[in-house]
């Protein structure tokens, strides 16, 4: 899947188009966190509220590819937080029972793989706004253990987002940065956004730092999970 993708994303704009790699890297926690597996028999409990979560590193990284108007880019961000604690109840995860008074720890996976498309739709000025769509693969899991037994719950599938994002130039060498995707259905809802200040460090360099939120989940199918998920951010593009 990931080479195919690549493939086409190496494919998708004419020669003379601008390839871009973006790096970020930062400190990722969970605002809250909530899990009931399975929605029906399952107890529900808290990642944040139930056990203690902490904070951790985590890496995001995008390739792109600039033809004009036209903006097609890949990006990878996997992401791992842990919480550990008594649980103050007991709990049914994943038909494994983990008793209340007991430290256990817990582990939650986000690993999210898109393909994403813009068209710029607009240009005056110092502003550029940009729209557009992409197709999310998330690969979630939630695992629970207690020295004694342990349940991991996987979870992978498709989702498609709209996306949108705006870069205003507010002094030479300087811009700020919104970038969203996002959509909500029935069975769930999904949002990612960030806004960030970027600087010019060299032709084809820049540095920018931000703050970044994902939040979204889905009680409608066999399962409830839902999360806010906080970022602070440090990266790099580089234009080649």
């Amino acid at each position: 899947m990931l080479k195919l993708t690549l493939a086409l994303l190496l494919l998708a704009c004419p020669a003379g188009a601008q390839y871009y790699l973006e790096a970020d890297a930062g400190a990722a926690w969970a605002g809250h966190n909530t899990a009931k597996v399975p929605l029906d028999g399952g107890t529900r409990f808290s990642l944040t509220d139930d056990l203690k979560s902490e904070t951790a590193a985590f890496a995001r990284f995008r390739l792109g590819r600039v033809s004009g108007r036209h903006d097609w880019s890949l990006l990878a961000a996997p992401l791992t937080l842990k919480s550990e604690g008594v649980l103050p109840k007991t709990v049914v995860f994943d038909g494994v029972t983990f008793p209340a008074g007991v430290r256990t720890e817990a582990v939650y996976k986000f690993n999210s793989y898109r393909v994403r498309y813009l068209y710029e739709f607009r240009r005056e000025g110092a502003l550029r706004l940009r729209a557009g769509g992409a197709l999310k693969m998330r690969h979630a899991a939630v695992q629970l253990d207690n020295g004694t037994q342990s349940s991991e719950f996987k979870n992978t599938g498709f989702v498609p987002l709209a996306a949108f994002s705006a870069d205003w130039g507010f002094r030479p060498g300087w811009a700020l940065l919104f970038d969203f995707e996002g959509l909500a259905a029935p069975q769930g809802r999904a949002e990612d956004a960030a806004l960030s200040v970027s600087r010019d460090l060299r032709p084809g360099l820049r540095a920018r730092a931000g703050y970044r939120f994902l939040e979204g989940g889905s009680g409608a199918g066999e399962v409830y999970t839902f999360a806010w998920l906080n970022y602070f951010f440090a990266g790099l593009t580089w234009e080649f």
